[in-house]
Formats: structure tokens, C-alpha cells, sequence
């Protein structure tokens, strides 16, 4: 823990970075309240990405000052805005309207879901500097890189993909306190202790009320579940699904209190913060939209049946719903060549219906067991709503909802499946992340349901406090109680897999290839299979690292290099990519990640017995080779 306490100040900016240019302008906007803090960072990191975008078209380098100024800049543009053609709350004085009040109850709250987080997340992870070994950790890494060493923040940099997450940490290692590595471990902290348990505490607050019970409920559900933000942590590594999911939250809180205020500020506001999550992973604008629908639906169909409206109305309104949302399903990878590659994602791990709703129900996803405390208290907080709090009843719908996608992207073989899950790239992963959104609230109406029965157990239930004490902590008892060893397995196992083919790069692998990164001289290219873990030199040693993903992309120079580079004597097509990009190194070793695709990198292998090629020094498994090929001989640093 030692080490963790070191990444504090590092800790420090990626907050500062993440909730306050948001924030001070949702405030500016009149967005107040715990919904103002859970919106934040959407609204922070879309400042960032998007000025910084901007930024790189201007020519000028992404820094803190530019991050000062278009924060004032974007600050002042929305407080004269709502003084000229808006209105703030006429009850509030200035300083109020600026600074808000927190409110006691949310604040322990959310320092309950904060310190269960941590408490869970950070002996799992072991040591800041720990990698977790999943594929799309080299792309991360090597964007972030990419960014703070060329000063473009841009969303383009080095290729077109959403730029939130990247911007954010690499705008929050500048002042350069901590590494590529460990500084990006510790900011998917702060999304999973920190951004999520905000968001889920004001989101229950919305959905079942503010009272103390379902407060502090709140804030012990957002440590429910290990399909989020436990499994998030290490699968895929998906972190900008990550951040985009621990977001939500917040922003559907903010949905639905502007939804019934009508209140313009809090529309801006959550406007603000939509372009945030398109910048992060656009799905998150999908799920929000889902979940619109989902309450508008089952606003209509209960207000049908309290007979508010005419059931000819309903039926009108359910079938615009259905007819609009089909055409735009099908529609929108005809008009978005990125959506369709998205949906183009086929997973072969299909299962049956009912073994997908016990993954998805069940918890028992990528793992050996059912979470039963978890499903006893989604059952309860069901029963509740339905027979106690039905204002929340779209909130049961909306975790149907996402449970049906679940199903269909985990069992379904059918080519249509893909419009509808195509947004999550057909991953029932992600899905089940999202099912957490709603699942949250789910589990803290649990608390007032748990409450009623104890109130029929005679002397517990006499006693107000008793009865509310033993019915919040029923939370953490049958999930992180029951289930608390299973989490850590999980994620302990993402960042320490006990199969040497699942580990990209150890430890001692690291420091190999650092003393040998010290022997390259600076900007010179450096050439070796991806699945020997040398593109990682790039993000963690600044080594100028040919391929900087894991494995090897379909075209371009990179496969030419990776098929010819034995061959180079007689391919002066492979001379000449390799000129392009100064390759002048070449690093060989066995070690291979188990995502290998040897057809692709068939060039770069036993290196030994290469023509063109010489040896320099060999380190643990890892040789370092200068190429003498192609008239690119470089000569090792001194």
C-alpha cells in the first residue's frame, strides 16, 4: 500500500482535471446539486478532447495553461449566456448558486462506495505499476504515450478512435509525477472508486428518493456487482467502455431531473455532458438513449393504466417509438461506416438463453458460481418496487432491457442481432456492464424491502435504527461478503495470470527490455513480433517501437516489414517501409502472448538465422539485434 500512498499527488490531478473544468461549468449553466458533481467529468473530458482536438488543428501544443484558459474562456461563454437569454433560481443567492451545498447524507454515501471500492480494487491490482495483461492494453499505453510526446491530443493521433479517455489521463501526467503505466492505473481508480460511486448514489437518489435508507444504499450497491466495474478493470482492457459506463449514472440521473424540471439549465448541462461521452465511447449515447425509450415506454403503458391518457394514445405513441427506432436501427450503419465495422464483431463463445440470463442474472460471468446474495437482493428490490415505489418501476424495465440484450448477443446466431447489440460490438461483456446502470438501483431498493420485513421480527423490530442499520448493511454482507474472494480472484487474475502465455510482459520481462531500450539511440526505429511484448517499449521506455499494438495491423508497412523483414536482401519494397521509419533495431525472443498471429509477423521470427541482422546484447529472453541490412546500420548508444 506503500507504493499507493506515493501515486496520492498523481491521484490528486487526475481529479482536479476530471471534475473541476465540468463542473464549473454545469454551475455556470445553473446545474447544481450532486447531479452537477456525477456530470462533471463528461462535460470536463469533453473540454479536453475536443479543445484539444482544436488545439492541434491550430498548431499549438495541448497543455495545463491552454486546459486554464478554454476552462475561464468556456466558463464565462455559459454564465453570460444564462444571464442574457436564460434565468437562475431567484431564491438562491450568488455565492449559493456557485458553490451549492452538499448535502450530508450524499456525501457518506458516496465515501461508503468510495472507501469499499478502494478497499477491494487496490489488493487486487497488487502495485501501481502492475500490468494488466490484456490485448488492448499496448494500444492504450501507446496512445497516451503518443500524446505526451508529441503534444497533439487530437482525436485523430495516431489514428481516428474516441479520445476522451487518452486525453484525460495524458493531460493529467503532465506535470509528470508519474509514468504512462502506473498513472493510467491509478485514473481507472479514480473511474471505479471514485466517478461510479457518485454517479450510482445520485442516480438511486432519483430513482427511489432521497431518504437516508436508500442514500446510504446507494452507496453500498455501487460495490454489488462484479460484472462493473470489477471486470472492467481488466477484460479487453476496455478502458474507455469503462469510463463511459461509470459515467452513465450520473448523466441518466441528470436525464431524468431535467426530464421532470424542465428546466433548461439542467438540459444544457446534460447536453454538455453527452458530447463528453461521445468522445469517450459513443455507445454511452446509445445506452441513454436506450434507456429514454425504455422510460418513456413504461411512462406511457402506467399512465395508460391509471387511465391518465386514452389507450389509443399509448398505442399511437408505442408505435411511433417502434416504427422511428426500427428505421434508425436499420439506417444507421448504412450511414456510419464506422457503426457497421462495429457491428461486424462476431464472438464464437455462443451459449444457450437460460445459461446467458444466469451470466447476466446469475453474476456468473467469467466466473464458476452464481452470485446468489446478489440475485436474492435484485429479486427484493424488484418485489419492492413493483409493491411499494412503482414511480421507479422504468428502472425495472430498463434492466430487462439491458438483460435482453445480454441474451442476444451471448445465444443469438442471427445476422439481425448485430443492429440491435452491434453498438457493444456484439460483446455481451460490455452488456453486462451496462445491466449494472440499472442493477444498481435495483440492489438498493433492497434496503427498504429488507427494512419492512425485519419490522415483523419481534424486539429487532421495535427499533427504528436497528431495523434500518441491519437492512443497509444486508448489501455488502451477501455481495461483497459472500462473494468478496471471487472478485479478487478475478481481477487479481486479469493484472497476475497464473498461465505464463497470458502475461504480455513481466516484471523481470520489463527489466530486459529496459536496459536494452538504453542501448537504442533516441528516435531510431526498433522492429520485433508484437506477441514478444516489445511494443510496450514505446509506451513504457519511449523506445520509437515499429508496431505499438498487439498483433501486428492487416496492412500498411507494418505487415510488409512483418512478412519480409528475413527476406529484406531481396525485397526492396521491405527496404524501403523500413527506411520510412528508421528501423535500425530489431529485438527477438520465444516468449509469445497468447493472442499470436504468426502468419502476420512470419518475418520476425528466429532472428538468429536472418540475413542482414547482427547481434548486440542479449537480456533475460529478449535479444537485441542491429540491422545491417538495407544500408540502415545504427550504432548502439554509449
Amino acid at each position: 500500500m506503500a507504493q499507493w500512498v506515493e501515486t496520492v499527488p498523481t491521484f490528486g490531478v487526475l481529479l482536479l482535471v476530471l471534475f473541476l473544468p465540468g463542473w464549473l461549468v454545469v454551475r455556470a449553466f445553473g446545474t447544481r446539486g450532486l447531479e452537477a458533481l456525477a456530470v462533471s467529468p463528461a462535460v470536463s473530458t469533453g473540454l479536453v478532447a475536443g479543445y484539444a482536438t482544436l488545439a492541434a488543428r491550430l498548431g499549438v501544443r495541448w497543455g495545463l495553461l491552454p486546459l486554464v484558459v478554454v476552462t475561464a474562456g468556456t466558463v464565462a461563454a455559459a454564465w453570460l449566456g444564462m444571464r442574457v437569454f436564460g434565468h437562475h433560481d431567484a431564491e438562491l443567492r450568488p455565492a449559493r448558486r456557485l458553490l451549492g451545498r452538499p448535502r450530508p447524507d450524499a456525501v457518506i454515501a458516496v465515501a461508503i462506495g468510495i472507501v469499499l471500492a478502494l478497499a477491494t480494487i487496490l489488493p487486487a491490482i497488487g502495485r501501481p505499476d502492475e500490468l494488466v495483461d490484456s490485448p488492448d492494453v499496448v494500444f492504450h499505453l501507446s496512445r497516451i504515450k503518443t500524446f505526451l510526446a508529441s503534444g497533439d491530443f487530437s482525436i485523430g493521433n495516431p489514428t481516428l478512435y474516441p479520445t476522451g479517455f487518452h486525453s484525460w489521463v495524458a493531460t493529467s501526467l503532465l506535470p509528470g509525477w508519474a509514468d504512462v503505466l502506473p498513472g493510467t492505473n491509478v485514473a481507472t481508480v479514480v473511474l471505479a472508486a471514485v466517478v461510479w460511486p457518485i454517479g450510482c448514489v445520485a442516480l438511486v437518489r432519483h430513482a427511489l428518493g432521497t431518504s437516508r435508507l436508500v442514500t446510504y444504499a446507494g452507496g453500498f450497491a455501487s460495490a454489488a456487482f462484479i460484472s462493473f466495474p470489477t471486470l472492467l478493470l481488466g477484460w479487453g482492457v476496455l478502458w474507455p467502455n469503462l469510463m463511459a459506463t461509470a459515467l452513465t449514472p450520473g448523466a441518466l440521473a441528470l436525464m431524468l431531473q431535467a426530464a421532470r424540471s424542465g428546466r433548461v439549465a439542467q438540459w444544457l448541462g446534460f447536453a454538455v455532458a453527452m458530447l463528453g461521452l461521445a468522445l469517450i465511447q459513443p455507445n454511452a449515447l446509445v445506452a441513454l438513449v436506450l434507456f429514454a425509450l425504455v422510460w418513456f415506454v413504461t411512462a406511457r403503458v402506467r399512465a395508460g393504466l391509471l387511465r391518465h391518457v386514452s389507450w389509443w394514445t399509448v398505442a399511437r405513441d408505442l408505435a411511433i417509438v417502434v416504427v422511428v427506432g426500427a428505421a434508425a436501427l436499420v439506417a444507421a450503419p448504412s450511414v456510419s461506416s464506422l457503426l457497421a465495422s462495429t457491428q461486424s464483431y462476431e464472438w464464437k463463445d455462443r451459449v444457450s438463453v437460460w445459461t446467458a440470463l444466469v451470466e447476466v442474472v446469475g453474476g456468473q460471468l467469467q466466473i464458476s458460481q452464481v452470485l446468489w446474495g446478489l440475485v436474492v437482493l435484485i429479486a427484493l428490490g424488484i418485489g419492492w418496487i413493483v409493491l411499494r415505489a412503482r414511480a421507479a418501476l422504468p428502472v425495472v424495465a430498463m434492466w430487462v432491457a439491458c438483460v435482453a440484450l445480454y441474451a442476444l448477443a451471448a445465444s443469438s446466431t442471427s445476422s439481425w442481432t448485430s443492429l440491435v447489440t452491434g453498438y457493444w460490438y456484439n460483446d455481451k461483456v460490455r452488456l453486462a456492464s451496462l445491466a449494472a446502470v440499472p442493477g444498481v438501483v435495483l440492489v438498493a431498493a433492497s434496503a427498504p424491502a429488507v427494512r419492512a420485513l425485519l419490522r415483523k421480527v419481534p424486539l429487532v423490530g421495535a427499533r427504528p435504527v436497528v431495523t434500518a442499520l441491519l437492512a443497509v448493511l444486508v448489501i455488502p454482507l451477501l455481495t461483497l461478503g459472500v462473494n468478496g474472494g471471487t472478485r479478487n480472484t478475478v481481477l487479481a487474475g486479469f493484472f497476475r495470470p497464473a498461465d505464463p502465455d497470458k502475461v504480455i510482459l513481466s516484471f523481470e520481462a520489463q527489466d530486459s527490455l529496459r536496459r536494452l531500450a538504453a542501448l537504442v539511440p533516441a528516435g531510431q526505429g526498433v522492429v520485433g513480433r508484437p506477441e514478444n511484448g516489445s511494443p510496450l517499449m514505446w509506451a513504457l521506455f519511449g523506445t520509437n517501437t515499429l508496431y505499438r499494438t498487439i498483433p501486428i495491423p492487416a496492412a500498411g508497412d507494418g505487415i510488409v516489414i512483418g512478412t519480409g523483414f528475413d527476406d529484406m536482401a531481396h525485397r526492396p519494397d521491405v527496404c524501403a517501409a523500413m527506411a520510412r521509419h528508421d528501423v535500425r533495431w530489431a529485438i527477438d525472443s520465444p516468449h509469445v502472448y497468447w493472442l499470436d498471429v504468426p502468419e502476420r509477423s512470419s518475418g520476425l521470427k528466429n532472428l538468429a538465422k536472418v540475413d542482414g541482422v547482427e547481434p548486440v546484447r542479449t537480456d533475460g529472453d529478449y535479444t537485441l539485434y542491429r540491422v545491417t541490412g538495407c544500408g540502415l546500420g545504427g550504432a548502439p548508444s554509449s
